[in-house]
């Protein structure tokens, strides 16, 4: 009952809905607290809809003490002027079809599917070059297995939305590895690097191969580019604020929530034809942060992943603290 009443708290508090969520983005404040937990939820209620991605929870737990973790000795750094944080996180990410409501398979449309990825992950930055790497190793499951048909059922229960009916078509079973790379690095003046920060990602396994090239904004009452390990304590306990525009365009040439699992000839995944290489995502919200909290509001608009897609948006909250 503890558990249910958590999951129907934490569902009635965000308000709507990165799917790639760059959770080791929220590894920052560290050089004073010791560890961090951060939960991230992506839905598309703000909009009324579940079209397509229909949601998606996150758990994350980052300390200081871990080192020499799977993702952090692929970062390893010998460099003074560097600063590496580490951690593990679990999702579950839940695709539906345009409409819910329709017994069998759709054609041309998103199949159902859902996945669980537990993760490592670790962060290297080097405020002097204003370079930040991060990374992460995932392992897990997609399928009937990751539960998606039973927790989107329970949660249209508590809300009182439509129940879906079609999941007894989602993609078959199929293990998961997953990896992934991102660069972000500031140039020319402080001014301009604060502001604006390109970056480039990579994504490889079993779940999906892409690649990502864009650009970062922020604005607000106090600089946080990558981390500020020199931010004195009397303007950590602040309240700061921060806007973020992102803009990033994809090449995509595998996802198994479409195509379903390498090894599988699953009749309810989408061919090859259907399928969009070329993607782009949109996100702005704000960054929110006082003492040892922060809060990340972000909408997201994404392009068509295949031909009969239309553009979808939803919303993620991400709330951390720090201790």
């Amino acid at each position: 009952m503890v558990v249910k009443n958590f999951i129907i708290i934490i569902f009635l508090i965000q308000i709507s809905q990165f799917v790639y969520a760059q959770r080791t983005e929220t590894a920052i404040d560290l050089a004073q607290e010791k560890s961090r937990l951060v939960l991230e939820v992506e839905n598309d209620l703000l909009f009324q809809s579940d079209n397509y991605y229909t949601g998606g929870i996150a758990f994350s737990y980052t300390h200081k003490a871990l080192k020499k973790t799977p993702a952090q000795l692929i970062l390893n750094s010998k460099s003074s002027e560097s600063r590496s944080f580490s951690g593990f996180g679990i999702q579950q990410r839940i695709f539906t079809p345009y409409s819910i409501v329709e017994p069998n398979s759709i054609e041309n449309d998103r199949p159902y599917s859902a996945y669980l990825l537990a993760s490592n992950f670790s962060v290297l930055i080097n405020l002097e070059k204003k370079l930040k790497l991060s990374n992460e190793i995932g392992i897990g499951w997609m399928g009937e297995v990751a539960r998606g048909k039973e927790f989107q059922t329970f949660i249209h229960e508590v809300v009182g939305s439509p129940i879906p009916i079609g999941w007894d078509n989602q993609l078959e079973n199929t293990f998961l590895l997953d990896y992934q790379f991102r660069i972000e690095k500031g140039f020319f003046n402080d001014w301009t690097a604060e502001h604006f920060t390109p970056f480039a990602s990579a994504r490889i396994g079993t779940l999906t191969n892409r690649l990502h090239i864009g650009v970062m904004t922020r604005f607000g009452n106090k600089s946080r580019f990558l981390v500020d390990a020199t931010m004195p304590s009397e303007t950590k306990n602040h309240f700061i604020w921060e806007w973020v525009f992102e803009a990033n365009l994809q090449g995509v040439f595998y996802d198994a929530t479409l195509e379903g699992g390498l090894f599988n000839d699953d009749p309810n995944a989408l061919s090859k034809d259907e399928f969009m290489s070329r993607q782009y995502q949109l996100r702005t919200g704000v960054n929110l942060y006082y003492k040892r909290c922060s809060l990340r509001y972000m909408v997201k608009f994404n392009s068509n992943n295949f031909i009969t897609e239309l553009i979808h948006r939803y919303g993620s909250i991400n709330i951390g603290v720090s201790f």
